[in-house]
Formats: C-alpha cells, structure tokens, sequence
C-alpha cells in the first residue's frame, strides 16, 4: 500500500466517520440522556462495529452482500425497524421522567452494544467500505500488517470522533 493511498483512505475513513448519521444520533442522544460515559461507550461500540465491517471488505465478503442484494436489503430494513425502536423507546423514557417517574439505569454493556448493532445496521457504513475501501486500497496486494493499520485506523477515528460527539 503506498503512502498516498494510505493518506486517502484516512482522509475518506475520517470525512465517512464524521458525517452525521444513526451513529453520530445515537451517541449525542445517550449523551444528553444518560451521559458521557454511556455515550463514549455507545462510540466505543460503533468504533468495533465499524472495525468488523472494515476486516469483512478486507476480506472480500462484502462482495457476498453486493452479490445477494437481499441481504443488503434485509440488513437496512432491521437497521431502520431497530432505529424506530429506539426512537419509540426514548420518547416513552422521555415522557415517563416527565411524569415524575425514575427510569431504571440500563447496565453499561447495553451501550457498548447498541453502538455496535447500530454501526453494523448501518446502511451508509456497509455501503462505505463495500465499495469506497476497495477502490482505494489494493487488495490483491496488500500485507496482513497494512489491513491491521487500516482496521486501527478505522477504529482510532471512530472513537476520536463518536468521543467528540459524547
């Protein structure tokens, strides 16, 4: 991998990652209603989530997905039914603590999970490093260490930017 395409792939990993999205919602709203900790560990989760996606393309299994449309298709359908329902879910919460009633405090690991669910729901991240990453980088070519590299840096940027926006 050369230099130049390693900086591109940074560039598009960081301009990809700071783009609002489900991620970017998702962290600012466990942010706001729980706080900082549930919200860095909602990042913590997407930054894996999007580290897994990132090995898959390495790999060349998300040609499988761009094969069988329908899994793509079923993969943004459960994306969005699981976004409705945590929208549906923070309203209630909202409205319940608006009544005077305490909400149960959900344990960290659910954050950290939800981040994860979200990052590999996503439909803008599967579509990212299905097709922008392999554009970009030689496959045929590239070293077991510089797919690390690549996977690190998907990783160190999501968690600089969902930290950011916790």
């Amino acid at each position: 991998m050369t230099l130049t395409a390693f900086l591109a792939c940074c560039a598009a990993i960081t301009f990809a990652a700071a783009t609002p999205g489900p991620a970017m919602f998702t962290v600012i709203a466990n942010g706001v209603s729980h706080g900082f900790v549930r919200a860095f560990l909602a990042g913590l989760g997407i930054a894996a989530g999007d580290a897994v996606l990132v090995t898959l393309a390495l790999l060349g299994l998300v040609a499988l997905v761009q094969t069988f449309e329908w899994v793509f298709l079923i993969l943004k359908y459960a994306g969005a039914a699981y976004l409705m329902f945590l929208g549906i879910r923070m309203w209630r919460s909202a409205s319940a603590r608006s009544d005077g009633l305490q909400a149960t405090q959900a344990r960290l690991s659910r954050s950290f999970f939800l981040g994860i669910s979200i990052a590999l729901g996503n439909p803008k991240a599967i579509l990212f490093h299905a097709s922008i990453m392999p554009l970009m980088l030689d496959l045929s070519t590239m070293s077991f260490v510089e797919g690390l590299l690549v996977v690190a840096v998907v990783f160190g940027v999501n968690i600089i930017t969902m930290g950011v926006y916790a």
